[in-house]
């Protein structure tokens, strides 16, 4: 046998399950830059409703953050995306653009 070679495909075909399939355009590009940006501290909560605050270490729950008895406000949430909390979290000012952070906001309200 001269070789074995194997073959991997370069990337996963799209889903239809995938949860990005129900949103629209700007809200799939926010949930792409969710992933890319923000998954690593809170996808566990975004996607998951049964979690809880202190199911992690990382970020807060983002579920419902615009609903409740204490809605932020679209302008408070990308202030705070851009700017950042010292000690818990970075500030994308310079690595999102206004659109993105927009975008990613999008997402956040269909969750």
């Amino acid at each position: 046998m001269p070789g074995l070679v194997l073959l991997f495909p370069l990337g996963l075909p799209a889903q239809s399950s995938s949860p990005a399939s129900a949103l629209n355009s700007q809200q799939r590009t926010g949930w792409r830059l969710f992933m890319q940006n923000c998954s690593l501290c809170h996808l566990a909560r975004a996607d998951n409703p049964k979690s809880t605050a202190a199911g992690s270490a990382y970020g807060g729950d983002l579920k419902g953050l615009f609903q409740g008895q204490s809605p932020m406000s679209d302008g408070a949430v990308k202030a705070f995306v851009q700017q950042g909390l010292p000690g818990k979290m970075p500030g994308f000012q310079y690595g999102l653009q206004p659109e993105q952070i927009d975008s990613i906001i999008a997402y956040l309200k269909a969750l």
